[in-house]
């Protein structure tokens, strides 16, 4: 089977320092395999997207020297390549879960299950069930209710490339999840399931922040019988003080560095040393280190760095 490995950006806002870590991994990873690479823009939440984001991506991608198989202005087999534009086949598997009984209504509001939570013995941060069987489109109360993700009570083990395995309890650790929003909007779990199947992608790199996410979408993949692909969590990036880089307050923007002249080989460089990929001081293009390295090489030291 062909590798397959993906990049899947919001734009919501420039790129920073760990968003292009993340891409360059995720690049290499499927060049280091004779792979494809995919670009995909998870422009679901609409409210969120900044305009001209997703081009801005693009040019900085570029700018990196890292280019795309299959993506937004490239076409391909599994396009499209926009979230926004892939509501039909969220919609055909949201209709195919809610015919085996795998999902139902939830009405409750943050508050309400903040209130539930902190009763004694409650599990923090897991949805309480509240709402688990309870018939009906809407509540006594009459609100819109989103669709949550019935969890099986049987573990799961999640397997990684980089960090080291974990079994859980879904039901009990996480939760019963959403799936798609009271507004309409299908939920980030279930839609980068669908895509990543859809897609045939085998291999998600992505940052340790996400890890978590990892569970909820590996039960949705067994309920709809699908085998997952092969997760690879990075280390998160952060600041010089320790704080985790973020969109919202513009830290390690790539577009700064582009404005100071800072050259590309500088930042894959910069890049590649964080994770102990190369020496630090090296400059070198994106192509020259996928040269530098085997898939061995590269899965032994990102654990190291993990």
């Amino acid at each position: 089977m062909i590798s397959k490995g993906r990049y899947a950006p919001s734009p919501t806002g420039p790129l920073h320092r760990g968003n292009l870590r993340t891409a360059l991994i995720a690049w290499l990873q499927s060049r280091l395999t004779d792979g494809a690479f995919i670009l995909r823009i998870e422009d679901l939440d609409q409210p969120r997207v900044r305009a001209g984001s997703d081009l801005q991506i693009m040019d900085d991608l570029r700018w990196l020297g890292l280019e795309w198989d299959e993506g937004p202005d490239q076409g391909g087999s599994s396009g499209p390549y926009y979230q926004s534009q892939r509501g039909s086949s969220y919609q055909q598997v949201m209709d195919r879960l809610q015919e085996q009984g795998l999902t139902y209504g939830c009405g409750c509001s943050r508050k309400e299950i903040s209130k539930a939570l902190s009763a004694p013995h409650a599990n923090p941060g897991v949805y309480p069930g509240t709402c688990r069987n309870r018939a009906g489109t809407s509540n006594p109360g009459g609100r819109v209710l989103a669709h949550r993700f019935r969890l099986s009570s049987q573990p799961i083990r999640v397997v990684d490339e980089i960090l080291p395995p974990r079994r859980y309890h879904p039901s009990q650790e996480v939760g019963d999840f959403i799936v798609q929003r009271a507004d309409g909007l299908f939920a980030y779990q279930l839609a980068v399931v669908v895509d990543d199947a859809q897609m045939g992608v085998t291999d998600v790199v992505r940052g340790a922040d996400l890890a978590e996410s990892t569970v909820r979408q590996l039960s949705l993949y067994q309920a709809l019988g699908l085998s997952p692909p092969r997760f690879w969590h990075l280390p998160v990036m952060v600041d010089g003080e320790g704080r985790r880089l973020s969109k919202r307050d513009g830290s390690g923007s790539i577009t700064s560095d582009r404005k100071e002249g800072i050259s590309p080989e500088k930042v894959v460089g910069q890049l590649a040393a964080s994770l102990g990929l190369v020496p630090a001081g090296s400059l070198l293009s994106a192509v020259e280190l996928a040269e530098e390295l085997t898939i061995r090489q590269l899965r032994s030291r990102l654990r190291q760095a993990g």
